[in-house]
């Protein structure tokens, strides 16, 4: 694998954990700087930690401690992450963690550490075109929402993405201070929405804090959406119940152009006056869920291991609209994995080939 370039050390961060009721504690493997084309989900062969946790071939250590440059625990480009099961395909052959047909695509990965060892959290493509992430991969597990912290509420520029891409996230400086952080302060209509939850990432500080990293931050409308009862704060909750004792593996992605959703709501692409210091930032008109698990739940299996019909993977799609306030997850709102891309153009689940990304089955998501 090619080297990264000098101002960002290769991660070589990220422990797969997922392991069917097991703590986060319990299951780490290692890692090294090898592509990873057969990744585990942390259960490996037998369970062992070592085996089938991204680790790849030879299990040696990867070239970098994870600290990223400036010695920022857990943070580097997604050079070397490339087989977790949760990754969309990430164009970037020569590892300098910008998309190497598109420059305005940017990856990043963080990871934390907790009890002396390190986990992965989250890999992200920023768009500096949209100034709003694109797309955020992460598994979901029950250990990492074991509810170890309080929400730290750390909104800052993510620092991989700042060094990739000076000056394109949020400006918003006033972010932290109780008194001057109001919606004043950003678009009247939006607030500050996380793809991958606080409430999902509380077994550590770390973990938490990382999640508010402005690559992990998109406008939502606050009056309907991403408030209690509205349609993105649903769909959420509706998805921690999708996580089983195995891992789900997850993609929240943004859309940008004029999208109808299976409800009839329609949200218009347009670029809002003013979000968190800046008058350039895109509103998404979509928001998705695309995700992938193991039927049963509790097979103690890593994916590469499980055959087509022991998988199953959808989307959920919903239109950008308040209108969805109160509106719970129904069929109407599922789309094939296959019907995604088409939409987005991006490949998800590429470390999983026998995925049936072209089918799905309502009830077995329960609607």
């Amino acid at each position: 694998m090619k080297r990264i370039l000098q101002f960002v050390i290769l991660s070589g961060i990220f422990a797969a954990l997922a392991c069917a009721g097991v703590s986060c504690s319990d299951y780490l493997g290692r890692v090294d700087d090898e592509e990873q084309t057969d990744q585990g989900d942390g259960s490996g062969e037998g369970n062992t930690p070592s085996e089938g946790d991204g680790s790849g071939e030879g299990n040696t250590p990867g070239e970098g401690d994870g600290s990223g440059e400036g010695n920022t625990p857990g943070e580097g480009t997604a050079s070397g992450v490339k087989g977790w099961y949760e990754l969309p395909y990430i164009n970037d052959k020569d590892g300098n963690g910008i998309d190497d047909d598109n420059p305005n695509l940017v990856y990043a990965s963080h990871s934390f550490q907790m009890g002396g060892r390190k986990y992965r959290n989250y890999t992200v493509c920023f768009s500096t075109e949209h100034h709003c992430p694109v797309w955020v991969a992460a598994p979901r597990h029950a250990c990492y929402s074991e509810k170890n912290v309080k929400r730290t509420d750390a909104y800052k520029a993510d620092p991989v993405i700042e060094k990739l891409a000076p000056g394109m996230q949020y400006l918003d400086e006033k972010i932290g201070d109780k008194d001057k952080d109001k919606d004043k302060d950003k678009d009247k209509d939006c607030n500050r929405g996380h793809m991958l939850g606080s409430a999902e990432r509380l077994c550590s500080a770390e973990a938490n804090r990382q999640v508010f990293h402005y690559s992990n931050i998109a406008p939502q409308l606050s009056a309907g959406f991403n408030t209690g009862g509205g349609g993105w704060n649903l769909l959420e909750d509706y998805m921690d119940e999708q996580v089983p004792a195995d891992t789900l593996y997850e993609v929240i992605g943004c859309y940008f152009d004029t999208y109808v959703d299976g409800y009839g709501k329609k949200a218009e692409k347009k670029k809002l006056s003013k979000y968190c210091g800046r008058s350039d930032v895109s509103f998404p008109t979509m928001f998705y869920y695309a995700v992938l698990r193991t039927k049963n739940g509790n097979t103690h299996k890593a994916l590469k291991d499980c055959t087509s019909d022991e998988l199953r993977c959808v989307a959920f799609v919903r239109a950008h609209s308040n209108s969805l306030k109160g509106q719970d997850p129904s069929s109407r709102e599922l789309m094939s994995i296959s019907d995604l891309e088409r939409l987005t153009g991006i490949t998800y689940f590429p470390n999983v080939p026998q995925a049936p990304k072209d089918s799905f089955t309502p009830s077995d998501w329960g609607l």
